[in-house]
This record gives structure tokens, sequence and C-alpha cells, in this order.
């Protein structure tokens, strides 16, 4: 059965969770803030579920063979109300928080095809901007997004007090 993207269907939760379960699970090898996945996944997961829901967002999957194989979430956000620091049609933005390929799937077209899912529902949601954050360790990511026409525009710095 050849690949598909979906919208999240709860059938493939048990999938998903997975999925969920290894994106925690390489972050928390690049950060020390990151809980087991054991802890955190099926929760994780059901929160973005929820959030989705509640707001302006889908998750996608690509499914292959019955088996979520990767995952997209992505919202509608915006800067906070009142903001004056950027011109007004750059207030509201997509949003992409969660993004996940199977390892049997990396190297293929899952996380393109994945990417370009979320960014045609930013676009057909009147958005013209898309941002994301990723770890400053994980190169792979940082090189993916920057193929993909992604360019950093902020930098985050922590200091643990």
């Amino acid at each position: 059965m050849p690949m598909k993207i979906i919208e999240y269907d709860g059938k493939y939760r048990e999938s998903a969770i997975e999925l969920m379960c290894l994106l925690q699970d390489h972050e928390r090898r690049l950060s020390s803030d990151r809980p087991p996945s054991s802890e955190v996944s099926a929760d994780q997961l059901d929160y973005l579920v929820a959030a989705v829901e509640s707001s302006i967002g889908k998750i996608f999957l690509a499914v292959e063979s019955a088996q979520a194989v990767g995952l997209i979430v992505v919202f509608r956000d915006n800067e906070h109300p009142g903001t004056q620091h950027v011109y007004p049609e750059y207030l509201q933005y997509g949003l992409i928080t969660d993004f996940v390929v199977a390892e049997s799937h990396r190297g293929s077209s899952v996380a393109s095809e994945l990417l370009e899912q979320a960014e045609d529902f930013c676009h057909s949601s009147g958005l013209s901007i898309v941002k994301l954050s990723v770890l400053h360790t994980n190169a792979v990511a940082r090189s993916f997004y920057e193929k993909k026409g992604y360019q950093p525009y902020e930098v985050v710095y922590r200091k643990v007090i």
C-alpha cells in the first residue's frame, strides 16, 4: 500500500505515540530538560489532539500499511495582541510544533510531503509565514529545514539559573 498523508485519525493513535516517543527520545539525547518518552509521549499526543481541535490547527500523518510513519503538527499562531514591532501582515503565522518521521522512512519523501502538507494548510488559511523551532544541536533537522527554504529568524538563548 503506498504512503498517503491524512489528517490525524485516532485509529493510528498507537503508532502516533510511537512516533512521539521517537521524537522525545531524540530530543532527550540532545537536551537534558526532556523527560523520558515513557513518561510523556501519550499525554503529549493527547494534548496536541485537544489543542488542534480547540484552535486552528492540524495534525497530519504519513500512513503506510496501516501504520503512521510520520507526523507533523501545525497551528495558526500570532504575535502578542497590540504588538507594533512587525508589519500587520506578519502578525499571524503558521507554527509547526512537532515533526517526526520513523527511522525506517527517513531519506524518503515522507518528511518533505508532511512539511508541504503543513505549508499548504497555512497557505489555505491565508498565512504567508511559517515558523518552527529546532534544538540548536539538531544539525540534521536544521539542514533539512534550510534545504526547504527555511532561514534562521530569531535565536533564543537560555541559561539555567
